[in-house]
């Protein structure tokens, strides 16, 4: 019997690949071994709704065609629902964060992944805030992260170079964030420069900023950068490509299972998003999504 997949695909994504993505598996996947069918998405909200209360029984696996944004729409729409199918990524983000976990970055290895279904379960998280509630996978940055990240989204134009852009725009102004920090019971209170949790090891574009993470631990990939000075800062930014940055003294890498900030209402970077407000708390869902790797 031919399996049922159906294609989630955001024509906006990768600079427009989205739409080519979804021809190239029509394509390339047998038609009796392989029934598709696609839902395109409208707007930016758009899978997180519509998936509220579709029937997946149906499908043995659901490609989600775009990047980590759009993954965060999509789990947003199924992360309660009783059955979900195994998740393919298809790489056509700018970042890429979650496929560069899993080596997943180019479209003939991801055609291959999902010929072969190999699956994990992979933990996820849930945010709460006084401004609402949302599911992520990837990653939650309070702070400078965040600023970073908003600037990012204006510089859409520059590609995968808007990150180091932003992060070098604010770095040079090296703002600092007044809070209280809990993970798992510890506390940590003052100036921060920004605090990051991360599911995967990478964020942003191939920056691995979480190079101990593990997304079937069953904890949070914890970053605490108090403020320091805009030279300190210039010099651990480099180190995020490789990952050294988790051995300066500039930083506390810890990893939790729960998690919360009490600071004045400011925007977060969830999953590379820019949605919510602190304060906030996290708390780790464990294996609680089958993905495709």
């Amino acid at each position: 019997m031919a399996q049922t997949i159906l294609l989630l695909v955001n024509p906006f994504a990768g600079a427009g690949m989205g739409t080519k993505a979804a021809h190239f598996l029509q394509t390339h996947l047998d038609s009796l071994s392989y029934q598709i069918e696609i839902e395109t998405s409208q707007n930016p909200r758009y899978f997180s709704q519509q998936l509220l209360n579709k029937n997946l029984t149906k499908y043995d696996a659901l490609v989600v065609i775009g990047g980590d944004g759009t993954l965060h729409e999509v789990l947003n729409g199924i992360a309660e629902k009783d059955f979900i199918p195994p998740l393919l990524l298809f790489p056509c983000g700018s970042g890429n964060a979650f496929n560069h976990d899993i080596e997943n970055l180019d479209w003939n290895t991801a055609l291959q992944k999902l010929r072969r279904r190999q699956t994990q379960k992979i933990d996820i998280f849930k945010i709460n805030t006084p401004s609402g509630s949302t599911y992520a996978f990837n990653i939650i940055g309070w702070g400078l992260v965040a600023d970073i990240n908003q600037t990012a989204e204006k510089l859409r134009w520059l590609g995968a170079a808007r990150y180091t852009v932003g992060a070098l725009w604010h770095i040079f102004q090296n703002p600092r964030f007044k809070g209280e920090l809990t993970a798992d019971g510890q506390v940590f209170e003052g100036d921060f420069c920004f605090v990051l949790a991360c599911n995967t090891k990478h964020t942003g574009k191939a920056m691995k900023m979480a190079p101990l993470a593990d997304l079937t631990d069953g904890l949070l990939d914890v970053l605490i950068v108090p403020h320091t000075s805009f030279w300190h800062l210039l010099r651990l930014f480099p180190m995020i490509f490789s990952g050294k940055h988790v051995h300066s003294k500039l930083l506390i890498y810890k990893k939790a299972a729960q998690l919360s900030v009490e600071a004045a209402p400011q925007m977060l970077n969830i999953d590379g998003e820019i949605k919510l407000y602190a304060p906030f708390e996290v708390k780790v869902l464990p294996k609680q999504l089958e993905m495709i790797v």
